[in-house]
């Protein structure tokens, strides 16, 4: 009988290429995909409910996949394990529908972005934080976030490609931030975002925080005639997909 597993994971993306498959290079789905290969003694395909890039971290990331192993889907997580590297966790697995899609399943994604503003950042923080120095108004950079709630053409936020034609409309539910410390936390809700669309919208948010650039400017980012990219992505390491809710 043929079971639709959901496995739950998260992983420190320092190391890894990104989550999806690439050819001589180390990624979180080749990992997976040998460590539950071992277990089921199966060729399984795995899909994701979404693609990280290089140095960007999970505290919760989906996959399912089929199997007609006998092993008890909630006892596979387990199974896993042993097989996976110290810098993936495999949190829960579970039997879902056949018709259940990683991807297409997942009603929203909460990613969120961390920054310190220390000084001198601790070292050990280098490959999970954005060292951020300048003084930043938090006011305006609340103003910045409230105007990316809502449904906009997000194309002037995305990694250029001029060979890319894809709809480049986004809705995004909610975008706030938090005070942890010297820290601060950014948030973005939403369905599915574009390629490096959060860390642009950060570098952005940033940007008009510093008083680089004027409220009006940033408005100009969601103006269909402008040509005028929003600002360069900050780094994959302050990144984390935080959660995902289907």
């Amino acid at each position: 009988m043929i079971k639709n597993i959901l496995l739950e994971t998260s992983y420190d993306g320092a190391l890894f290429s990104g989550f999806q498959y690439q050819k001589d290079q180390r990624s979180v789905e080749e990992e997976l995909t040998k460590a539950i290969r071992k277990v089921t003694g199966e060729e399984n395909r795995i899909v994701s409910c979404g693609r990280t890039d290089s140095g960007v971290h999970a505290k919760s990331h989906f996959v399912n996949f089929l199997t007609a192993s006998d092993i008890n889907p909630i006892g596979i997580k387990f199974q896993i394990q042993p097989h996976l590297p110290d810098d993936i966790l495999a949190i829960s697995s579970r039997e879902v529908d056949l018709n259940f899609h990683a991807r297409f399943s997942a009603k929203s994604k909460l990613y969120k972005y961390v920054i310190c503003r220390s000084k001198d950042m601790h070292p050990i923080y280098r490959n999970y934080k954005e060292h951020v120095t300048y003084k930043l108004d938090l006011k305006k950079l609340e103003e910045g976030l409230n105007l990316l709630v809502g449904t906009h053409d997000f194309r002037l936020f995305m990694m250029e490609d001029k060979n890319l034609s894809i709809n480049t409309v986004r809705t995004i539910e909610e975008a706030y931030f938090i005070e942890n410390g010297a820290d601060l936390e950014i948030y973005f809700k939403g369905e599915s975002f574009l390629h490096n669309q959060v860390r642009i919208m950060v570098g952005s948010l940033i940007e008009l925080a510093r008083g680089r650039i004027s409220l009006d400017d940033y408005e100009k980012f969601f103006d269909k005639e402008n040509t005028k990219r929003a600002n360069p992505a900050l780094g994959a390491e302050g990144l984390y997909l935080w959660r995902v809710e289907f």
